[in-house]
């Protein structure tokens, strides 16, 4: 059985398990451009499949980077948000399909849903009371004598 001494323990909790990131400054450099003008080459709002074309990566490629790295996380929010605020532009002018922008704004959280009250919160709606009255069989009058 091998045993690490403590210097070759804390090594081990520094040093990366696994491939090397492919993310560089360039890289990161490329990105922000895209989010700022040069998704508008093809695309008429800013995307995540976009982004990894322009950059000729995968998508989750671009996942892992948005987890290992805050500056990367930031250039990949920014995107969203300009998603959004053109999504919404797109859809108040007519310019994009009202269809198409409202599944595109699920993925920043709108929903078009109806909310129904049951619970009759502002107290309008009373629950049906039934008053069942037993008689004693004693009591009954027979009818048929």
């Amino acid at each position: 059985m091998a045993y690490l001494c403590l210097e070759e323990m804390k090594m081990a909790k520094t040093n990366p398990v696994g491939r090397p990131t492919k993310l560089t400054d360039e890289l990161m450099a490329k990105a922000k451009v895209y989010v700022q003008r040069d998704y508008l080459i093809d695309e008429l709002i800013p995307t995540m499949q976009g982004l990894s074309l322009y950059l000729g990566v995968s998508k989750r490629v671009l996942h892992d980077w948005r987890n290992e790295s805050d500056e990367f996380l930031h250039i990949a929010e920014d995107l969203m948000d300009l998603q959004a605020k053109n999504l919404f532009r797109g859809g108040l002018t007519g310019d994009f399909n009202a269809s198409i922008t409202k599944l595109l704004l699920t993925k920043h959280g709108f929903s078009d849903r109806v909310e129904q009250d049951l619970r009759s919160s502002d107290g309008t709606m009373q629950p049906t009371q039934i008053v069942l009255n037993g008689v004693r069989a004693d009591e009954r009058i027979d009818k048929h004598d």
